[in-house]
């Protein structure tokens, strides 16, 4: 029966060691953080910057950095980062 559960515990680990890394969001005062896990995802969001950033949108402002982790502002959150980051 030992050996059993030793497998079982092994099977399991070897699950968990193969799982991707979880995606995870943050909500604050100012702005919703994404830290993305897979390529996939971070393509799609990346995607997202070029569209959401353009100059005929005052708002929402979207901002990678590091790699892989992405903040939405919205309202004066976004005017005020917008300007900090030269896009008038």
């Amino acid at each position: 029966m030992h050996t059993g559960m030793a497998r079982s515990r092994a099977s399991e680990r070897a699950v968990r060691e193969s799982d991707p890394p979880a995606s995870t969001v943050k909500i604050d005062d100012e702005c919703l953080e994404l830290e993305l896990a897979g390529s996939r995802e971070i393509d799609v969001v990346r995607g997202w910057l070029r569209r959401v950033n353009g100059p005929a949108y005052p708002q929402p402002y979207l901002v990678e950095g590091p790699p892989g982790r992405f903040r939405l502002y919205v309202g004066a959150a976004a005017e005020r980062v917008r300007t900090l980051h030269g896009m008038l």
